[in-house]
C-alpha cells in the first residue's frame, strides 16, 4: 500500500457565532492591575464599537505564504499537487471585510482573493457590490462560497480557513465569552504601553473551529487588551494530531474609524513533514466605493 501524505484541515464553523454584542460607557484607563471582570466587560463594549465602525469597510490585504518540506502540497482537493522538495511561494492580494449575518446582530470575517502571484483572478469591484447589496440570506451564502473559493489559493499541506486576522478578537464578544476561560496574566508594554496579556482557553462544544469530519478543535492563546477595552494584539493556537497552528494579529489605531484596525497577521503551521509560514499586511481601509491611491508593500516572510 502506498503511503500518501496526510492532509489536515481547519475550518471556521459558520454555525457558531463569531461576533459582537453589548453597549456601555468606557471607563478611564488606570495604572493599576485591572480586574478580569472589568477588563472583559470593557473588551465586550469595545467589540460593539469596533463592529459599528466597520460597517461596509473594506481593507486591502497583501499576503505572502511560503511552504517548505518534503511533503509540501500546493492547492487543495482534486487540484492538489505534491511537491517533493524545496519551497513553494504564493502571493495573494485580497479584499478583507466583515459581513453581517442575518439571524442576529453578528458579523463574520471574509477574504475575497482578486490577485494570485501577480495575475488577476476576478473582477474586483463588481463582486463586492453584489455581496454588499444582496439580501442578507443570499449574501451569507455567497460569502461562504467566496471563503471556500479563496481558501483554495492557500499553499501547503494544510487546508484552512482559520487564517483570519479578526478571528480571535471575536471571542471577546459578550455572547461568546462564556465559551472560554480567561486569566489576566501580566502587563506587557513590549506589545503596547498599558496592554495586559489575557490567556484564554475554549471549553464548550461546538467549537468555533472544526475539522472537515466534524471533530472539535479547542482554541487557546493570548489576547492583549488595554484597560479601556481596546484589543491591540491577538494570538490563537490549535493542536491536532501531527499539527500545531498559530495565528497572531497586531493592531494599530486608525483615526478615521476611531478603533484599532488590523495591521499585520502572521501564521505558522508545523506538520510532521512540512511547514507553512505566512504574513499579511493590511491597508487602504475604506468605506465601500471610496478609492485610494495608497500602495501597500508585500510583506517579507522569514
Amino acid at each position: 500500500m502506498r503511503n500518501r501524505p496526510a492532509r489536515a484541515a481547519f475550518a471556521l464553523s459558520w454555525g457558531v457565532g463569531v461576533w459582537l454584542a453589548l453597549t456601555a460607557p468606557l471607563v478611564a484607563q488606570t495604572a493599576t492591575r485591572p480586574s478580569e471582570t472589568d477588563l472583559l466587560h470593557n473588551a465586550a463594549v469595545y467589540m460593539e464599537r469596533f463592529s459599528a465602525a466597520f460597517v461596509s469597510v473594506v481593507a486591502e490585504e497583501r499576503y505572502l505564504q511560503v511552504a517548505t518540506g518534503r511533503a509540501a502540497v500546493t492547492g487543495s482537493g482534486r487540484g492538489a499537487a505534491p511537491v517533493i522538495s524545496g519551497a513553494q511561494r504564493r502571493e495573494l492580494v485580497s479584499d478583507f471585510l466583515l459581513i453581517k449575518l442575518p439571524d442576529e446582530d453578528r458579523w463574520a470575517p471574509l477574504r475575497d482573493v482578486f490577485e494570485v502571484d501577480g495575475r488577476p483572478v476576478r473582477e474586483r469591484e463588481e463582486r463586492l457590490l453584489r455581496l454588499l447589496t444582496k439580501p442578507a440570506d443570499s449574501a451569507v451564502m455567497m460569502a461562504q462560497a467566496i471563503v471556500a473559493e479563496s481558501a483554495r489559493y492557500n499553499i501547503g499541506e494544510l487546508e484552512r480557513t482559520i487564517n483570519m486576522p479578526l478571528l480571535a478578537m471575536g471571542f471577546l464578544d459578550a455572547r461568546q465569552q462564556g465559551r472560554f476561560t480567561f486569566k489576566v496574566e501580566k502587563e506587557d508594554p513590549a506589545v503596547r504601553p498599558g496592554a495586559w496579556a489575557v490567556s484564554y482557553r475554549e471549553k464548550d462544544k461546538p467549537t468555533v473551529v472544526t475539522t472537515p469530519d466534524g471533530r472539535s478543535l479547542f482554541a487557546s492563546g493570548t489576547l492583549w487588551i488595554v484597560p479601556t477595552g481596546e484589543i491591540v494584539r491577538t494570538e490563537i493556537a490549535f493542536l491536532d494530531a501531527g499539527l500545531r497552528a498559530l495565528v497572531s494579529t497586531t493592531f494599530a489605531f486608525d483615526e478615521r474609524f476611531g478603533v484599532e484596525v488590523p495591521k499585520e497577521m502572521e501564521e505558522i503551521y508545523t506538520l510532521r513533514r512540512s511547514e507553512v509560514k505566512g504574513k499579511a499586511t493590511y491597508g487602504r481601509f475604506r468605506k465601500f466605493g471610496v478609492t485610494s491611491s495608497e500602495v501597500i508593500p508585500l510583506p517579507d516572510v522569514k
